[in-house]
C-alpha cells in the first residue's frame, strides 16, 4: 500500500515537474513598443500622444512571441502600417483610439492613442520694457515704463498656449493666463513668418484677437545674452503712448520666456 502510494507521489511531482518546466518554456515578456529612438518604452495600457497634422510617429514591437496580430479598433482616429519590423502610427483626426496587439501564445498589450492639436506653451519669467524718445524727460520716460508695466497682458509667472487647428499649423486658439492662478484669457490667432533684416532670424508675429474685440500683435523671437539664448515675446506698444506723448519714438514690452512645451 505504501508503496503503491509513494509510486502515485513521484508520478503526480513528475507531472508538476513537466507542467512547470513547460510553462517556463513558454513564458514571454510582456508585448511593449519602443520608440524609433529608443528613448520612449510604451506599456499595457499607456497613452501615446500623436500631434495632429504631422507624419506620425514609429515604433518597435516587443516582447511576446514575435508572431504580432495587430487590431485597430478606431480606424477613424488613426491609420498604421506594420512592416514586420516598424509600426507606424498616423493621425487621422482629433480624439482617442486603441491599437490592441496579441500573439499566438495569448500576450495581449492594448494601448491608448490620443491625436490632438500641437501647441507650444510658454511661461514668463520676466519682463522688460524699452521707451525711446530724445526728448523726453524723465518723469515721463519713467511714466510711460510704469504705464506698460501696468497694462501688460501678462506678468511674471502669467503663461500663454498656442494651440494650431489648422492643417498649414498657421493658426488657431490662444489661452493666456495673465499671472499665476489668473482666470484664462481666450481667443484666436493667426501666425506668420518674417526674417529680421539685420541679422537674419526667424520671427514668428501673431496676430491675436482676444474676447472684447481686444486685438494685439507679438513677435516671438530669439535673443542672445552672454552665449545663452532665449525667447521673447515683443510687444509693440508705441501707437498706444504716441498720441499722448507725442516726442515718443518707440516703446516696447518684452515677456522673456520659458518654452513649457510638453513633448
Amino acid at each position: 500500500m505504501k508503496r503503491n502510494l509513494l509510486s502515485t507521489l513521484i508520478v503526480i511531482t513528475n507531472i508538476l515537474l513537466t507542467a512547470f518546466l513547460a510553462s517556463c518554456g513558454e513564458s514571454y515578456a510582456p508585448i511593449t513598443l519602443v520608440s524609433a529612438d529608443g528613448k520612449t518604452h510604451i506599456t499595457n495600457n499607456d497613452t501615446i500622444y500623436i500631434d495632429a497634422f504631422t507624419e506620425g510617429q514609429d515604433f518597435y514591437i516587443k516582447g511576446g512571441n514575435g508572431k504580432y496580430i495587430l487590431e485597430n479598433l478606431n480606424k477613424d482616429i488613426v491609420s498604421y502600417e506594420y512592416n514586420g519590423e516598424k509600426l507606424s502610427l498616423t493621425p487621422v483626426k482629433i480624439g482617442n483610439g486603441i491599437m490592441r496587439i496579441t500573439d499566438y501564445e495569448k500576450n495581449e498589450s492594448r494601448f491608448v492613442i490620443t491625436v490632438k492639436n500641437q501647441a507650444r506653451i510658454f511661461h514668463v519669467n520676466n519682463i522688460s520694457t524699452e521707451v525711446i524718445g530724445g526728448a523726453l524727460t524723465q518723469d515721463e520716460t519713467k511714466m510711460i515704463e510704469e504705464d506698460i508695466t501696468n497694462s501688460a497682458i501678462m506678468k511674471t509667472g502669467g503663461s500663454i498656449e498656442f494651440t494650431y487647428t489648422v492643417e498649414e499649423l498657421n493658426g488657431g486658439n490662444v489661452t493666456i493666463y495673465p499671472q499665476k492662478g489668473a482666470s484664462a484669457v481666450t481667443g484666436i490667432f493667426s501666425q506668420k513668418e518674417s526674417y529680421d533684416p539685420e541679422n537674419g532670424n526667424k520671427i514668428l508675429s501673431f496676430d491675436i484677437s482676444l474676447a472684447g474685440n481686444n486685438k494685439i500683435e507679438l513677435d516671438l523671437i530669439d535673443k542672445t545674452e552672454n552665449n545663452y539664448t532665449y525667447k521673447v515675446l515683443r510687444h509693440d506698444v508705441t501707437e498706444t503712448y504716441q498720441s499722448q506723448y507725442p516726442r515718443l519714438e518707440k516703446a516696447t514690452i518684452e515677456y522673456i520666456l520659458e518654452d513649457t512645451t510638453e513633448n
